[in-house]
């Protein structure tokens, strides 16, 4: 990720996790009303649940310059999705109500360049989950 996306990205989460609310409450918001299937997917809570997505995507924003350094842990991040029952084809749903919550986050400071940055980052972040999750499925699995 070069040098312009990731001061894009690191500049438009500041303002993002600035705002009164918790981002992780308007992202589930929106994911639950777009996937109202995944809701059983999530029993425990939610307050906490919401706090967590938000700490994360801090914490890999935060650590963008040294993507190389937290990899093991977005690949870990995978697999227990995938423990979870996340399948590949979540990620790309997750991917989409990620960016509405940004955009709309975000108001009239989001612009292509923004959607751009992001969308390539969620990209490598849930290639690298769901290639750690294939990992560890049961086809790949000794007998």
């Amino acid at each position: 990720m070069d040098i312009r996306n990731m001061l894009i990205i690191k500049n438009s989460w500041s303002h993002v996790i600035a705002q009164p609310d918790n981002p992780g409450v308007l992202f589930y918001q929106q994911l639950f009303a777009a996937v109202p299937c995944l809701v059983p997917m999530f029993k425990s809570d939610m307050e906490g649940q919401q706090a967590k997505f938000t700490d994360m995507i801090t914490y890999m924003v935060t650590n963008l310059q040294n993507m190389e350094d937290i990899q093991y842990e977005i690949e870990l991040l995978g697999q227990r999705h995938a423990h979870y029952g996340v399948t590949a084809e979540h990620y790309e749903l997750v991917g989409s109500v990620l960016i509405s919550t940004l955009k709309s986050s975000l108001g009239d400071l989001w612009n292509s360049e923004t959607e751009e940055a992001w969308t390539r980052l969620y990209q490598l972040w849930s290639s690298s989950m769901i290639g750690a999750s294939s990992e560890m499925s049961p086809e790949k699995s000794p007998e």
